[in-house]
């Protein structure tokens, strides 16, 4: 008796074990193909997922079966299925990037004791929106427009998004821009502003002087989504209360932290 139940517990724990095995391809499957750029052959999605062909073939099958996978036309290739459309849709609307960005964002708050923000780049209205917040400790905070389309050449968070943008439309944005809304200063020179935003780019944040608020400094890194980059995450804070020699610290955690959310959003290759 002792001898079958022992058997049983085994045999139930392999079947555990291979069904396990088997979402976990299943899983990694629909990644592929959401990371591909178009339809997709059995052969390209075995070499990436290290699997033999035919196990592919066999669980796309089991995937068009119940439409999250279906066939491109007069081709032996696959791509996602309009089930997985509606799936994903269902849960974007569920969690908004304001949801998701919110517990992320205070986590910098908490750590730093300063206020941090989420912002939306608004491509027609070229802008940055601030659409969640999460504040430190301090007792002295900016209070920033929530929900007001801002400036992307003026400010961190602005700069953090117009740098990663692609260069004819940047350079449309800096055309059109008027003085800073902190100083009333006038735009800077066209190559000095590149030449910033080359900055940016390379270290993977930007940082800015009282450009939108006075005897403000800003730490902002760009987010993004599966089309590019969606928005920022900036850390504000009175430059007296953020020496210089904290800036490199805090701008690594937001780009990490903005890594972590743009995953989250989508994006295959922040």
């Amino acid at each position: 008796m002792t001898a079958t139940t022992s058997q049983s517990s085994s045999s139930t724990a392999e079947r555990q074990a291979a069904s396990s095995g088997t979402v976990s391809r299943v899983l990694q499957l629909l990644s592929v193909l959401a990371d591909a750029s178009g339809p997709i052959g059995v052969k390209q999605v075995a070499e990436q997922m290290s699997l033999a062909p035919s196990t592919v073939h066999r669980l796309l099958q089991l995937l068009r079966k119940e439409g999250f996978v279906d066939t491109a036309s007069n081709s032996h290739q696959y791509a996602i299925g309009t089930q997985f459309y509606r799936v994903a849709a269902r849960v974007y609307a569920a969690g908004s990037p304001h949801d998701i960005a919110l517990p992320l964002i205070q986590a910098i708050a908490d750590e730093f004791n300063e206020t941090v923000v989420f912002g939306l780049y608004q491509p027609v209205q070229r802008s940055v929106t601030f659409t969640a917040s999460a504040d430190g400790g301090q007792r002295l905070k900016y209070h920033l427009d929530m929900h007001t389309p801002l400036s992307l050449v003026w400010g961190a968070s602005g700069k953090a998004i117009l740098a990663f943008l692609p260069p004819d439309i940047a350079r449309k944005i800096i055309e059109s821009e008027g003085p800073s809304p902190a100083s009333g200063a006038p735009v800077p020179d066209l190559a000095d502003l590149e030449k910033e935003l080359a900055r940016t780019r390379r270290r993977g944040y930007a940082v800015t002087d009282g450009e939108k608020f006075p005897d403000a400094r800003g730490i902002a890194a760009p987010v993004y989504g599966p089309r590019g980059v969606l928005g920022c995450i900036c850390l504000t804070s009175p430059k007296s209360r953020m020496p210089h020699g904290e800036i490199a610290q805090i701008g690594e955690k937001i780009v990490a932290q903005a890594a972590v959310l743009s995953q989250a959003l989508g994006a295959s290759d922040p």
